[in-house]
């Protein structure tokens, strides 16, 4: 997780209507249609922020490695447990794989869950067209056009003068730093952002990807590695003034 944020509230007042919902760690920008708006969103929102929560948190009192270990927990650990695998609801079973897809701990995709189901649940339960939730610089996106991300990276100087062209779809884009924000990172990238089908497989690819970067030497190395995997769609390596971009999405320099 990262922690400036990666969209622009403020160029799309006309597209969106924003609200912000806090508990704990987690900290939800919401954007919806400004004409499908309802207050009743806010209480939702909070609501489904608390219920993930408590699944974690449900889940850890019995398993606390889920939320310390940073290498990956296979389902089979549970085989044969007083949960076994067919008691572990889809949020935790979304994180084990994600972390053993990226070679990550369960807990580098969990903004990136929150940010996904939280989403989800507004789309189902107001029929929405569009919807943007970014939690700390991870975003989970539907778009019916054209989007803009901004790239923040901290004090490189590049923070903030690039963005990713997105067009519409669904789209988890998550960021991970070395240098910016209280996350847990091996690396030193200013800035590693990852595009990828869903949010917290991106928010843990983010992670996996930043942990490698030490140097802006690391930069091409990096982003070959990332060309291997299918699950990545596009990502973007920020280490101070070097930048460094592979995928199907075009980096555009801002004004």
């Amino acid at each position: 997780m990262y922690q400036p944020r990666i969209y622009r509230e403020e160029m799309n007042r006309e597209r969106f209507r924003f609200f912000h919902c806090s508990f704990f760690e987690t900290d939800l920008l919401v954007g919806v249609p400004p004409d499908r708006y309802q207050s009743s969103m806010e209480h939702r929102t909070l609501e489904e922020i608390k219920r993930i929560r408590g699944v974690i948190e449900q889940f850890s009192l019995r398993y606390p490695r889920f939320t310390t270990s940073l290498s990956p927990i296979h389902l089979s650990e549970f085989a044969g447990s007083e949960a076994g695998e067919a008691d572990i609801s889809s949020e935790i079973s979304t994180m084990l794989q994600c972390g053993i897809h990226s070679d990550t701990g369960p807990m580098s995709s969990v903004a990136g869950l929150f940010a996904e189901k939280t989403g989800e649940m507004l789309l189902s339960s107001y029929d929405l067209p569009e919807i943007i939730i970014e939690n700390g610089g991870d975003l989970y996106m539907v778009n019916n056009s054209e989007s803009t991300v901004v790239i923040q990276a901290g004090d490189s100087p590049l923070s903030g003068k690039l963005a990713l062209h997105i067009p519409s779809g669904t789209w988890g884009i998550c960021t991970s730093s070395g240098t910016v924000g209280h996350s847990f990172s091996y690396g030193n990238a200013d800035a590693f952002t990852v595009v990828a089908e869903r949010a917290p497989l991106a928010d843990a690819w983010a992670t996996a990807l930043a942990n490698r970067i030490q140097d802006s030497g690391d930069i091409e190395k990096v982003l070959a590695i990332s060309e291997g995997i299918d699950e990545i769609l596009g990502c973007v390596a920020v280490i101070r003034d070097r930048v460094g971009i592979r995928g199907q999405f075009e980096l555009k320099p801002l004004n």
